[in-house]
């Protein structure tokens, strides 16, 4: 199929329209390729009826298809040239995408397309690793990526501007330095994984049809950009037989995709226990009973019932969904009888998975009848690694008959005792004033020992939290010193 056209190859990549990527006229003219493509582009027979029916693909070909025709242009209607704005969707999603417009480059008259900052950096690592160091001095560093924490929308756009600016001047220094006719810009145009020169195709591979479709969008690059279940079901169920067939293998996938997007806590539970069973877990029938609220999973939620008596606590409990109130249903396990929380969906990073660390000791999995208590009720054994002001994680439960629940705390001091198998530990918890009796604790951990706590209640073993686990603390931290 196409071993007849004589047509150039075309390279093809999303539109745009400059009047909303450069409202304001600040940036140089560049129209869409859509608008300025020259009329030789459309000539011949108008290769773009072929693969692009309806107008919305700009278009792009190898110097040498058009050199080749008797009717081919003069090299001087396509000297190198580049082009680089901000991409619409950038300002607003914070991510560092650029549309690029070249003629040109690496033997195509013309290309289309979006990048990303970090395209353009392997390129320029591409390009030391084949040219050495004159490479790098022809194309800078960029503008130092900024601290995207507290970023305001108005810092965001000015780094935004002065890294369009950065990547126009690689292109200007290109053209200037014969970069322009590098065979790397090829990989760059078609997304190819590595940027090796030992990797690239021939160039009379280049002038093939089948190197055209690798500009296209994949079956896997149209499926990620699916979201919901009945565009899932339209694309592999419903569509044309050949579409089905294409998109067999990649279904699961993207259930599994979209399952852990939509129920992370749910996701993790469940790819756990998978992993310890060694089986696979049907994605799509695990996706509708959960939908359905027929699944319910043991999760640990941070600040029940968002009361100040468990203010910088993770307590456990069963939970479902509820698809008609899109919430989620937490059953707290209690010695107490208390009423079902509804947590709504945007608060479900309120919900996580019993801990990483503590999944070897704690077992989880191990839950009635196999096992006499589920796991909160299992103490934490041994003497965590821990230095002075770290944050831990403390067993401890007001409620004999209660499980433990996980309380946010920083280490004082810790002393372990000669035998090396247990260890005493002061612990601060600075969500309570100074003069509260809740605020300083010491405790006994390491034997796997209940013991009551000074301030009331009982206490088990501690954990060390990570660097990660401790941001999502932070997230939870009372705006005022909490007192009863």
């Amino acid at each position: 199929m196409g071993a007849g056209l004589s047509e150039p190859v075309l390279v093809t990549e999303t539109a745009y329209h400059a009047a909303v990527h450069d409202p304001d006229g600040k940036c140089p003219g560049a129209s869409p390729c859509k608008e300025s493509t020259p009329d030789f582009f459309l000539s011949r027979g108008s290769p773009t009826s072929v693969l692009d029916p309806d107008g919305k693909w700009p278009c792009a070909s190898p110097r040498k298809a058009l050199t080749d025709s008797s009717d081919a242009p003069s090299r001087g209607s396509y000297s190198p040239s580049g082009f680089v704005t901000v991409h619409d969707d950038a300002w607003d999603t914070y991510q560092e995408d650029f549309i690029i417009q070249m003629r040109g480059f690496a033997g195509f008259d013309f290309w289309q397309g979006v990048r990303s900052r970090d395209d353009f950096e392997r390129l320029r690592q591409a390009f030391h690793k084949d040219m050495g160091a004159s490479a790098l001095n022809a194309l800078a560093p960029l503008p130092r990526r900024p601290d995207f924490i507290q970023m305001s929308p108005w810092k965001w756009a000015c780094y935004l501007r002065d890294t369009r600016s950065g990547l126009q001047g690689w292109l200007d220094c290109a053209i200037e330095t014969n970069l322009c006719d590098s065979k790397l810009w090829r990989s760059f145009f078609l997304c190819q994984p590595t940027l090796g020169v030992a990797q690239l195709p021939s160039a009379d591979a280049w002038h093939d049809l089948s190197h055209a479709v690798l500009g296209l969008p994949t079956m896997i690059s149209i499926m990620s950009f699916l979201e919901e279940p009945s565009d899932v079901a339209r694309l592999c169920y419903f569509s044309a037989g050949w579409i089905r067939h294409a998109s067999e293998s990649f279904c699961p996938k993207q259930w599994e995709t979209m399952y852990a997007d939509r129920w992370p806590a749910f996701y993790e539970a469940q790819k756990y226990l998978s992993q310890l069973s060694h089986s696979e877990v049907d994605w799509k029938s695990m996706y509708r009973h959960t939908l359905a609220g027929k699944f319910e999973t043991l999760l640990e939620a941070y600040d029940r019932e968002k009361k100040l008596g468990f203010a910088m606590s993770c307590m456990l409990a069963k939970v479902s969904w509820n698809s008609g109130i899109n919430c989620y249903i937490a059953k707290y396990v209690s010695a107490s009888q208390v009423l079902p929380e509804k947590i709504p969906y945007h608060e479900g990073y309120r919900l996580r998975f019993c801990p990483p660390s503590a999944r070897e000791l704690l077992k989880p999995e191990m839950m009635p009848p196999q096992a006499p208590e589920l796991y909160g009720h299992r103490v934490l054994e041994g003497i965590p690694k821990v230095t002075v002001g770290q944050g831990v994680e403390l067993q401890w439960k007001m409620q004999q008959g209660s499980p433990f629940g996980w309380w946010f705390g920083t280490v004082e001091s810790l002393e372990r005792d000669s035998g090396g198998s247990k260890a005493k530990v002061t612990m601060i918890f600075d969500h309570f004033p100074a003069s509260s009796r809740w605020r300083r604790l010491q405790i006994i951990v390491g034997d796997g020992v209940v013991r009551q706590c000074a301030i009331g209640g009982w206490h088990g073993g501690v954990r060390a939290v990570t660097a990660a686990e401790k941001s999502e603390w932070v997230k939870f931290y009372p705006k005022e010193p909490v007192t009863f």
